[in-house]
């Protein structure tokens, strides 16, 4: 119908803002709980990392290898040496299933460095420490 007093445009000008509004944040909510779910991992820490059969990727020359081996007693023959950041990211992306490596254990400003520069990827479960060296 036609509004034809100011008050009557008035209250439906408010009215499509409210409803624009609205929109927005269910449109807003539903994209972040999507992105959430797309960025879960099956790794939630170092523990479910250890119980688990996938294999994990360390830098060539690391003292990581031989914690996780003596340690954390995860069989060598799980373990798989990369050689840099790039190797890092093709690991990752291949995944445990394809060749690759379900995560990269190194030496915490390293994995800083890498994350600064591969927005793909994330830290999961909180740090832990050897010697006063996080990783």
């Amino acid at each position: 119908e036609n509004t034809v007093s100011a008050l009557g445009r008035m209250v439906l000008v408010i009215w499509l803002f409210v409803v624009l509004i609205i929109n927005s944040s269910y449109t807003a909510s539903l994209t972040s709980i999507l992105t959430v779910q797309q960025l879960s991992s099956g790794i939630d820490g170092l523990d479910s990392l250890i119980s688990s059969n996938y294999r994990i990727g360390y830098q060539v020359g690391s003292f990581a290898k031989q914690y996780m081996i003596e340690e954390l007693n995860i069989a060598s023959s799980r373990l798989k040496e990369l050689g840099g950041p790039q190797e890092y990211a093709d690991a990752l992306l291949l995944g445990p299933a394809n060749g690759g490596v379900a995560a990269v254990v190194d030496e915490l400003p390293y994995i800083e460095l890498f994350l600064a520069k591969n927005c793909k990827f994330k830290t999961v479960g909180r740090e832990f420490t050897k010697s006063g060296w996080g990783f």
